[in-house]
């Protein structure tokens, strides 16, 4: 997951919302902080070592995070990644007019729901006059990147999950008077398990270290779920219980990867894994948890995500960072984020490297009433954000390189 500036609010007579390229839910709102971090990313000549620093450039956060699309196999007959990129956009049905822009150094996007209107994709590519593991290292760092504003915490889950993994991790002091009336079927946030039956024995007392005890919860409850998710992989994954009807997080995830058909002709030792983690890792594989907490709305969401970082034994030339989401404490119903870094190995061309990025999000808050206009919103707000992101990737590491 990257982050994005609050790109403006439109508001529905149903009180609902797009903010970012996602219809949020109704909810209590205060102004949106529309501050973009600052940053700066200098690249080690010897070491290839990010470091941050500040910077006029904008970060942007595609509030999404879910794979749609991905680059071919590598194929029988070596291509280089021009064509190859080329020919996986047309897949996607960009234009040779937005292929030809690509070639001349622009950022091109598209973003569309599905027919069914559960889900929001998005696309992106651009081609940045960089070396690959410089942009890997740079995507990567601006997950991590805590601006205070936008993404207010992170932290990364060790092997197996301690204490300390969490110690930063807790809920708003307004989410925290949000739970006191909250019950199984009926309640704003999502806690997963047993949490909202533990909270309503609190609720009934509610103690005067009320506040601690949730908190408490939530960190010793994100703890289990990962240890567990590490060790069953999606039979430990949630099952949401804040609503009328229960959703399952492993049912919608995998309705996720049936719909990602682009998804199959991507890699399928790495769809494999996904799906069947913790078995089936392929070769070139590793993994890593970590929970985020962010305020790209009017309330903040905490989520649980596996990342993926996967360099194929049989394709030396790229790296794919795949981001799974297995929590969202609000707003999400499952999603996928992925991104191919692929080096331009065409015969004198100047060193280049392409980034794909696709994310695919599952919300029921692209439907109901309005929801034509809603999807439109979204449609465009997520293209723009999409476009943004991927600018600044490109405007940072080539000025880092010195190739603008």
């Amino acid at each position: 997951m990257v982050r994005s500036p609050a790109s403006g609010r439109h508001r529905f007579s149903d009180n609902s919302e797009v903010r970012a390229g996602l219809v949020l839910p109704a909810h209590n709102s205060r102004p949106g902080r529309t501050h973009p971090a600052n940053l700066n990313y200098d690249v080690s000549e010897s070491g290839n070592q990010a470091r941050l620093a500040h910077m006029n450039d904008p970060l942007v956060c595609l509030a999404l995070t879910a794979a749609v699309l991905a680059l071919g196999p590598p194929p029988a007959v070596a291509q280089n990644a021009h064509a190859e990129v080329r020919a996986h956009l047309v897949r996607a049905h960009f234009t040779a007019a937005e292929l030809d822009s690509l070639d001349a150094g622009h950022v091109i996007a598209r973003a569309e729901t599905t027919d069914d209107n559960s889900e929001l994709l998005i696309v992106g590519a651009a081609r940045i006059r960089a070396t690959r593991q410089d942009t890997v290292n740079y995507f990567r760092q601006m997950v991590a990147y805590v601006d205070g504003q936008i993404t207010i915490g992170f932290g990364r889950f060790s092997s197996p999950p301690v204490p300390g993994d969490v110690a930063a991790l807790g809920l708003d002091s307004r989410d925290v008077d949000d739970l006191k009336d909250c019950r199984p079927g009926k309640c704003e946030i999502r806690l997963g398990g047993t949490g909202l039956q533990t909270l309503r024995g609190w609720n009934e007392a509610q103690p005067a270290d009320y506040a601690d005890r949730v908190n408490g919860l939530v960190r010793q409850s994100a703890i289990n779920y990962v240890t567990q998710y590490v060790s069953r992989g999606d039979a430990a994954l949630v099952v949401y219980n804040n609503r009328s009807q229960p959703l399952s997080l492993r049912g919608e995830w995998h309705r996720i990867l049936a719909n990602s058909k682009y998804f199959l002709f991507y890699d399928k030792d790495l769809h494999g894994y996904l799906e069947r983690f913790p078995r089936a890792r392929p070769p070139g594989a590793t993994d890593l948890m970590y929970w985020l907490k962010e305020n790209y709305g009017s309330k903040p969401v905490v989520s649980i995500v596996h990342e993926v970082i996967y360099e194929p034994e049989a394709a030396k030339d790229r790296t794919i960072v795949a981001q799974k989401q297995i929590f969202a404490s609000r707003y999400y119903d499952g999603s996928l984020a992925l991104a191919t870094i692929l080096e331009d190995t065409k015969p004198g061309a100047p060193r280049a490297t392409y980034l794909v990025y696709g994310n695919r999000a599952r919300t029921d808050s692209l439907k109901g009433g309005l929801g034509g206009i809603k999807r439109k919103v979204a449609r465009e707000a997520g293209q723009s954000a999409a476009q943004s992101m991927l600018e600044t990737i490109q405007t940072v590491l080539e000025r880092a390189a010195g190739t603008r």
